[in-house]
C-alpha cells in the first residue's frame, strides 16, 4: 500500500510539476485577449538587459516583484482605484537575444486597454536606454 502511495504521488509530480520546474522561456499565449497582452521584443543592442527591465519595473508604481529566477520575473500590478491585481511576466531568451512581456488582469472580462498600455511603456522605456 506504502508503495502505490509513494508512486501515486511521483506519477502526479510528473503530470502536474511544481512552479519551479516550469520553463520560464516560454510564457503562456493569452487565452482572452480582451484583458491579456503578450509580446515579444527583439533587443537591437546588448545594453538592453534583463536587468534593465527589472529596474523598470521595480520604479514602476504599485508593482511589486513576486518572482525572480535568472531569465524571468513575476510582478503583481495593483490598481490604483479598485485594487486588482494584475499578473506581468518577463522572460528572457538570451539565444534570440529577445525579451518576452505578458500582462494579464486576474479578474474580469476587459481591462479598458490598461495591460496594452502598461506593456507599452515597460517597451518604449527599454527601448530608451
Amino acid at each position: 500500500m506504502k508503495k502505490l502511495i509513494v508512486v501515486t504521488f511521483l506519477f502526479l509530480g510528473l503530470l502536474l510539476p511544481s512552479k519551479s520546474y516550469a520553463s520560464h522561456v516560454e510564457l503562456k499565449p493569452c487565452v482572452q485577449i480582451s484583458h491579456c497582452v503578450r509580446e515579444e521584443i527583439d533587443l537591437k543592442s546588448n545594453t538592453q538587459t534583463f536587468e534593465a527591465i527589472k529596474q523598470i519595473i521595480e520604479n514602476t508604481p504599485r508593482t511589486i516583484i513576486t518572482e525572480s529566477d535568472g531569465d524571468y520575473l513575476h510582478a503583481e500590478v495593483t490598481s490604483r482605484i479598485m485594487k486588482y491585481i494584475d499578473d506581468l511576466e518577463v522572460s528572457y531568451i538570451p539565444e534570440n537575444n529577445q525579451i518576452v512581456i505578458r500582462s494579464e488582469s486576474r479578474v474580469g472580462e476587459g481591462d479598458f486597454g490598461v495591460n496594452k498600455k502598461r506593456v507599452e511603456l515597460i517597451k518604449n522605456q527599454l527601448l530608451e536606454i
